[in-house]
């Protein structure tokens, strides 16, 4: 093998090497206001599921729909049920983008999905959510592991 095979090899390895197990983004805003759609697109924001200043929206609109069906005591849709929701309110998104902005969700913690039907997680309030499964099972292992790295440094230098 020369060089020249070599190299497109090393870096298929480090970056498969240096791939995070788990990600999440914070960000911080100022006070809630009274508005739910601008509370609700700066919660996404914070947990980093959209950029801000993003023209795509649509997953906020998504967790809304999700949200409202909690409270309607309906428990749990299937992605067409969703996509009918958000054209009802016209919000016109193609159906991989929903599956794809719902797998999002589903991957931050404050989606499941259950006998393929998407509900909030385990029906509970947002902020339950955060405490109980995104705090101590996301954010806490990551900061800890973060740790584990700082005190490497710390014992090596």
């Amino acid at each position: 093998m020369d060089k020249q095979e070599k190299e497109p090899k090393r870096i298929k390895e480090r970056l498969f090497k240096d791939k995070p197990l788990s990600e999440i983004s914070l960000k911080e805003f100022e006070r809630p206001t009274n508005d739910y759609m601008t509370n609700l697109r700066r919660f996404c924001i914070s947990l980093g599921v959209i950029s801000p200043g993003e023209s795509r929206v649509a997953i906020v609109h998504i967790l809304d729909v999700l949200i409202k069906a909690r409270s309607k005591k309906q428990k749990s849709l299937d992605s067409y049920e969703i996509v009918k929701e958000l054209y009802r309110r016209n919000i016109k998104i193609v159906y991989a983008n929903v599956l794809r902005d719902v797998r999002k969700l589903i991957s931050i913690g404050l989606v499941e999905k259950r006998e393929n039907r998407y509900r909030i997680r385990e029906n509970l309030p947002l902020h339950e959510i955060l405490k109980t499964y995104i705090k101590p099972y996301i954010v806490d292992k990551i900061f800890n592991r973060i740790t584990e790295y700082a005190e490497s440094i710390d014992k090596s230098k």
